[in-house]
Order: C-alpha cells, then structure tokens, then sequence
C-alpha cells in the first residue's frame, strides 16, 4: 500500500523527551562481571595479568624505539647501562710461569686492579689453552668488568671440552647477547646424542626461528622423536612450528598425537579447534573443544570464547547462549560476543538482550548496539529506557543516527506508549519519509491512526489502497475499514486473507461473524460464531491431549 503524499502533513514539531532513566533489569543480566559470589579472586587475577601485559608491551615498543633490546648491537641507538665495550687487550710479553702468574694476579685482585687483572688471565689463557682454571678466572673477572662477549666465548670452549656444567650459562649468556649460531652449536649436536630438557629445546628452537630455519628445527624434534620417544613438549612445539610454515595437516597430527599420549586440555584444544576450523571442519573443530569442556575454568576466556563461535557457526544457539552469557558475566565479553548475545537472548528475554545492547552501547558507541537498545526497549516495553536512548543523541547527531527509520520507529512507538499521538504521526511520517516502502512504518501509523481515533486521516490514507493491500499490510487495512465502518469492503478483503494457522482460526471466525452482523447478516454471523465456538473446543482438545 502506497501512502499519499500529504504524510507531510504529519510533520510536527517534536517536543523534548524525558532525560536518560535506565531501568535496571531483573534476573542474571542486571549485573554483568558477576558471575558468581567467589569469582572476585579470578577476576583481580585477570585484571591483574592484563595489567602486566600491558605494561610489557610498553616496555617492549620503549625498547624497541631505542634500541635497548637484546640485540642492541644491530639495532643502534642508545645501548644499555650495562654494556661495556670490548677491552683492547695487549698481552704481557713474559713467559709464562706459574707462580709468578698466581701471584701477579692475586695481587692484581687485592689492588682492584681488575684491568691488569683481566690482561694477566688473558695472557696465561693464549700461552696455555687447555688450563681450565686460568679460563675460570678469564671468565670471573671478564664478568666484573661487563666484558660479556668474552664471557660467552670462554664459556662456549669449556662446553666443547665437555664441561656440562657450563652449557647453561653459555647458552642463557648466547640469547642474551643475540649469538643464535652459538646456541646452535652447543645444543644441535647433543641433541642428536641425548634426550634435551624442556628448557633446552626452548632455546634450541629459538636460536632456529632467529636465523629464519624453522625446517632445521623441525628435522632436529622429528630425529628426537623417533630415537627417544614421545614427548608432551616436544610435539606441541612440532605442531606450533608446523603450523608457522603452513602444514596445517601435520601441525594437527602433532596436537592430536600430543592428546592422545597425553591428554587434553582447554589450551590444546583450543589449538586443535583452530586448526580444524582452518580446514572448515567446523564440527570436528566444536567436538575437540566439547570433550574438554568440563575441564575448562572462568580464567579460560579464551576457549569461551572460541567455543561459542563455533557454537554460533553451527546454529547450537543454547551451547552458544551459555558460553556468551558466561563471558558476559565475567566481563570479559568483546564486541562480537556483545553481538550475539543480543541475538540469541532477543527472541525469549528482550529485557535481558536490551542490557546488553546498552552494555555494548555504553562501551563501544557503535551505531548497531544503539540500534539494538531502541528495538528490545520497545519490545520489553521499557518506555523510559527507550525515551532516554532517543534523548541521548545530541542536537549535531554525530553518528547519523537520525537518518536511519529505525531511530524514528522507536520514537513512534514510544509516543504512541505515551498515548502522544501528536509526535508519534510526526515519528511515523519522518520514517515513511526516509524509506516509504517501510511497511512497519506504514503499519504502526495506521494503528496509531486506528487507536487514537483520527478517522478523517485514517480515511484519507486508505483512499485507492483497500482492494490489494501488501500482504503486510492486511490485517492493519482490514481494522481500519472496520474502525471507518466500511463493512462491505472489509469483508471483501477478508475473503482475499490466506487461510489462518491453527492458533488463529476461532478469531478470524469470530471477526468475519462481527462483520457479517454488521452488514445485516445475522443468521451468517451466528453461524459463524458457533463455527468458532467448536473450533475453540478443538483447540482445547489438542492442547490437553485428547482428554477432553
């Protein structure tokens, strides 16, 4: 149905609404980041981590910028407070003897002359290489004076010579001072003779990634695997590198063989999960993260969240529901769980998706929520929530909010609440002016029309648009040809209505009894209504079961 053209004529002035008032809802959504009374430790936990997350990140950018990281020689820049430059060395020219050297360099130490010091160990170290205790003292005094490249490389001969003891230093010194080709060096080859520890590994593995070899590393976890057997460790770092490299395929096989060895958890799952959703295997990915579920904790937000993404992709509204409204109310939902939390609370709890939408407003002034917030007010009916949502926007409306016929929609609605049918008409007209095809528009301004008893307007709307109204349209025209007593040509338009569902027969009976009365057709009518009346009683029947 086309509505004519003086609609304009609806355009009034728009008094002022009534300030912001919020009220608050009842039951689990009145108070988000409430999850449960002993959830305040978990939560300062949280807000805890992130605090120290956040203040790393900072750091790391500072260094970053200045240079000041662990490779801070390749970087330029400032240098840290504690390097000290390389010492140019000019060894002593006598011959080495032992005894003057151990007295030399005592005495050395007790006047603090660490430079001299430093040129003695130095010396005796070139004149007799396979003196380990002058290569300890090298190294002792080579520490007090920052001097620690030479450290690294006296530390790095004693690990060739099969001191054990020194391979931990050297190699924690090595990544400090950015000498990947150096932990190599130490770890691959015992890699290959022995089981390493976790820790080893770990370094192992990132002196690979900081030459860009992750193909070595690789080589290196599979000929570990095959000669010394399973290990938790060792196969989730197979797959996280795999999956770095794009072997999607074989970084799954790691994490399930890690599973089946080992046993689940969140976290494993987690990655599992990814990684099948990566496939498109969106099932496989919900079930690895289902058979933990049980296990999973409130710090695990992560795997919340994942799991009601998937639970979302395969339209399990109740898992998804569950896991959105516990992110909800441990405050750590984001903007897209915010999202479908209102969808799939809206349909069975408005008042409950309108909290959220007014949550995701507040937080992120994004247009959609305020949208939402208008929708699921009115739908719950909170009248002064949705007054206040439409004062809300300022005169200059920087979003635009303005020009969309929802935000007048609501206005309508909310007058019309108000009984205002004065700025409800000019709500109404303002929509049908931005979109005049809007059919909820049309509607509710017929009913408004209906309602508040403006027949002269309702008859000059209708005039030309009674015979084939739009299908939505139908039941709103058929009320108003009988608000205007045009009896006949509703009861013409009700014989071009699709049949009724089940629910709707005895009233549709019941309203073309009233009409046909209307007309003068009494016996028709009472016909009709003994007709519903045994529909009613049918409908009895089904709802009881048969019993009656």
């Amino acid at each position: 149905m086309r509505l004519r053209t003086f609609l304009v004529g609806l355009v009034l002035t728009c008094p002022a609404l009534p300030t912001f008032a919020t009220t608050l809802p009842t039951d689990w959504w009145k108070a988000p980041g409430s999850l449960a009374a002993d959830d305040a430790q978990w939560r300062a936990k949280y807000l805890a981590q992130k605090e120290v997350a956040n203040a790393f990140a900072a750091e790391l950018q500072a260094s970053q910028k200045s240079g000041k990281g662990m490779s801070y020689l390749d970087q330029g820049g400032a240098s840290p407070s504690w390097y000290s430059p390389p010492l140019v060395v000019q060894p002593f020219p006598a011959k080495y003897s032992q005894k003057l050297y151990d007295l030399a360099y005592s005495a050395f130490l007790q006047s603090h002359n660490l430079n001299e010091a430093y040129r003695l160990a130095y010396t005796a170290v070139e004149q007799r290489p396979d003196d380990r205790l002058w290569r300890q003292r090298l190294i002792e005094v080579a520490g007090w004076l920052g001097q620690r490249e030479e450290v690294l490389r006296q530390l790095h001969w004693l690990v060739e010579h099969g001191d054990a003891a020194a391979q931990e230093k050297a190699v924690s010194l090595a990544l400090t001072l950015a000498r990947p080709d150096i932990v190599i060096a130490m770890l691959a080859p015992a890699a290959r003779a022995r089981p390493l520890s976790d820790a080893q590994w770990k370094s192992l593995i990132y002196a690979y990634g900081e030459l860009g070899e992750p193909e070595r590393a690789l080589r290196a976890l599979d000929f570990a695997l095959q000669h010394f057997g399973s290990r938790h460790y060792l196969l989730n770092q197979k797959a996280y590198l795999s999956y770095q490299m794009g072997d999607i395929e074989t970084s799954l096989r790691a994490l399930q063989r890690s599973a089946g060895h080992y046993g689940s958890s969140p976290s494993l799952a987690i990655d599992e999960a990814h990684l099948l959703s990566m496939q498109g295997n969106y099932r496989l990915a919900f079930a690895a993260l289902e058979r933990v579920r049980a296990q999973a904790t409130l710090e695990d937000v992560p795997f919340w969240q994942l799991y009601a993404v998937l639970a979302w992709e395969l339209h399990d509204n109740s898992a998804a529901f569950q896991a959105e409204k516990t992110l909800y109310l441990l405050g750590a939902a984001n903007q897209y769980d915010l999202q479908r939390l209102v969808l799939l609370s809206g349909e069975k709890q408005p008042e409950a998706a309108l909290a959220v939408a007014l949550q995701g407003w507040k937080k992120y002034q994004l247009p959609l929520f305020y949208f939402e917030g208008l929708y699921y007010a009115a739908t719950a009916k909170q009248w002064e929530t949705l007054g206040g949502l439409l004062q809300a926007v300022e005169k200059s409306d920087p979003d635009g909010v303005r020009n969309f016929p929802a935000y007048w929609l609501a206005m309508g609605q909310w007058a019309n609440a108000r009984l205002d049918y004065r700025v409800a008409g000019f709500a109404y007209a303002q929509a049908l002016k931005l979109n005049p095809e809007d059919t909820v528009a049309k509607n509710n301004l017929l009913w408004m029309l209906i309602d508040s008893g403006q027949v002269r307007t309702l008859r000059a709307l209708l005039v030309g648009n009674t015979v084939q109204p739009e299908p939505g349209m139908r039941d709103a025209v058929l009320n108003a040809l009988e608000r205007l007593n045009l009896n006949r040509q509703a009861l013409r338009l009700a014989a071009t209505l699709p049949p009724a569902v089940p629910s709707e027969r005895a009233t549709r009976l019941l309203n073309q009894a009233s009409l046909w009365g209307s007309v003068g057709q009494t016996g028709l009518a009472w016909a009709l209504r003994r007709q519903a009346a045994w529909q009613s009683m049918q409908d009895l029947r089904v709802r009881d079961g048969g019993a009656r």
